[in-house]
């Protein structure tokens, strides 16, 4: 059993990512895939392009454009067509998460592992 994949996703590339996650799983479970497969060390926009083409990494994003409504499509369009307008906006979004204060104590905890809740014994 185990998670669906996106029916929205390019087959090719969803067959690349099961193999890729397949064999580095079962060794150590510290496998990594670029968001982007084209430019991959190079921050840029072309993420939202392989969005249009079924190749995003992140179910939520592929889904997002795929099913999504018009207006987040037309975010998708906008963005491949304009990368500065993409810079700015990424600038502005990591301001406001910069600006996010993170619950502690007993109203939340900051995860040692962001894969795993943190795992909590009594003393």
């Amino acid at each position: 059993m185990g998670i669906e994949p996106d029916g929205t996703i390019q087959t090719e590339y969803l067959t690349s990512l099961q193999q890729l996650c397949s064999q580095g799983f079962v060794i150590n479970n510290d496998t990594l895939a670029s968001l982007d497969l084209e430019t991959p060390e190079t921050f840029d926009n072309q993420y939202y392009a392989n969005l249009r083409s079924g190749e995003g990494l992140l179910k939520t994003d592929q889904l997002l454009y795929s099913n999504g409504t018009e207006t987040t499509r037309d975010l998708v369009q906008f963005y491949i067509k304009g990368q500065q307008e993409f810079f700015v906006q990424f600038k502005k979004s990591m301001v406001k998460m910069g600006n996010i204060k993170p619950l502690t104590g007993t109203n939340g905890e900051i995860r040692s592992n962001c894969r795993s809740i943190n795992s909590h014994t009594s003393a």
